[in-house]
């Protein structure tokens, strides 16, 4: 697998993405990369928005999330 670089300003093509660690889950569309994760509930999804905002690392990227009925979209 190839390395990816953890700076946010720079820019990483998407193969190069694709080919990176832990990636499985993530799409590149436009300008960045996106997942949907199913949860299967409301409450679930709230938990897992929860549990994204506690890791550590993200004081410096705040990804964009959405919490849904079946599942939580990620930017």
């Amino acid at each position: 697998m190839t390395e990816v670089s953890t700076d946010p300003t720079e820019r990483v093509a998407p193969r190069q993405f694709h080919e990176a660690d832990g990636v499985g889950d993530w799409r590149v569309l436009g300008e960045g990369a996106c997942a949907y994760f199913r949860t299967g509930s409301f409450a679930a999804g709230a938990r897992f928005v929860q549990a994204i905002g506690e890791l550590a690392g993200l004081d410096d990227h705040h990804p964009d999330v959405d919490v849904r009925q079946a599942g939580v979209p990620s930017v």
